[in-house]
Protein backbone atom coordinates (compact mmCIF):
# COMPACT_ATOMS: atom_id res chain seq x y z
CA UNK A 1 0.00 0.00 0.00
CA UNK A 2 1.64 3.49 -0.90
CA UNK A 3 1.77 6.06 1.74
CA UNK A 4 0.57 9.57 1.84
CA UNK A 5 2.83 12.47 0.77
CA UNK A 6 4.25 14.32 3.18
CA UNK A 7 2.55 17.19 4.12
CA UNK A 8 6.15 19.29 2.48
CA UNK A 9 7.75 18.36 -0.13
CA UNK A 10 11.67 17.84 0.70
CA UNK A 11 13.70 21.03 0.68
CA UNK A 12 15.37 20.43 -2.66
CA UNK A 13 12.20 20.74 -4.22
CA UNK A 14 11.70 24.23 -2.44
CA UNK A 15 14.72 26.19 -3.71
CA UNK A 16 13.88 29.06 -5.77
CA UNK A 17 14.94 28.58 -9.20
CA UNK A 18 18.56 30.66 -10.21
CA UNK A 19 17.10 33.07 -13.63
CA UNK A 20 19.61 32.17 -16.34
CA UNK A 21 21.06 34.92 -18.58
CA UNK A 22 19.16 36.20 -21.68
CA UNK A 23 19.98 36.19 -25.07
CA UNK A 24 22.86 39.14 -25.91
CA UNK A 25 21.51 41.64 -27.97
CA UNK A 26 24.29 41.07 -30.55
CA UNK A 27 22.38 37.86 -30.93
CA UNK A 28 18.63 39.32 -30.89
CA UNK A 29 18.89 41.55 -34.25
CA UNK A 30 20.17 38.49 -36.38
CA UNK A 31 16.96 36.24 -35.24
CA UNK A 32 14.64 35.65 -38.08
CA UNK A 33 11.09 35.93 -37.45
CA UNK A 34 10.34 32.61 -37.00
CA UNK A 35 13.48 31.77 -34.67
CA UNK A 36 12.58 35.49 -32.50
CA UNK A 37 9.06 34.19 -32.15
CA UNK A 38 10.31 30.44 -30.96
CA UNK A 39 12.44 32.37 -28.42
CA UNK A 40 9.40 34.63 -27.31
CA UNK A 41 7.51 31.28 -26.80
CA UNK A 42 10.14 28.88 -25.03
CA UNK A 43 10.50 32.53 -22.69
CA UNK A 44 7.11 32.64 -22.16
CA UNK A 45 6.79 29.52 -21.20
CA UNK A 46 9.72 29.68 -19.01
CA UNK A 47 8.44 33.04 -17.25
CA UNK A 48 5.21 30.97 -16.59
CA UNK A 49 6.90 27.96 -15.32
CA UNK A 50 8.95 29.63 -12.72
CA UNK A 51 6.13 32.20 -11.90
CA UNK A 52 4.37 29.01 -11.01
CA UNK A 53 6.75 27.47 -8.76
CA UNK A 54 7.51 30.46 -7.02
CA UNK A 55 4.09 30.31 -5.82
CA UNK A 56 4.19 26.66 -5.10
CA UNK A 57 7.49 27.45 -2.86
CA UNK A 58 5.94 30.13 -1.54
CA UNK A 59 2.52 28.09 -0.50
CA UNK A 60 4.44 25.62 1.48
CA UNK A 61 7.60 28.04 3.06
CA UNK A 62 5.71 31.43 3.10
CA UNK A 63 9.37 33.29 1.65
CA UNK A 64 8.72 34.46 -2.16
CA UNK A 65 11.43 33.60 -4.18
CA UNK A 66 11.65 37.69 -5.01
CA UNK A 67 12.53 37.54 -9.06
CA UNK A 68 12.52 34.50 -10.66
CA UNK A 69 11.76 35.01 -13.68
CA UNK A 70 13.89 33.65 -16.75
Amino acid sequence: MRQAPAERPPAELLRCPAAPTGLPATVLGSLTPEARAAVIRLATYAGATANQLSRLITFHTDEACGDARP
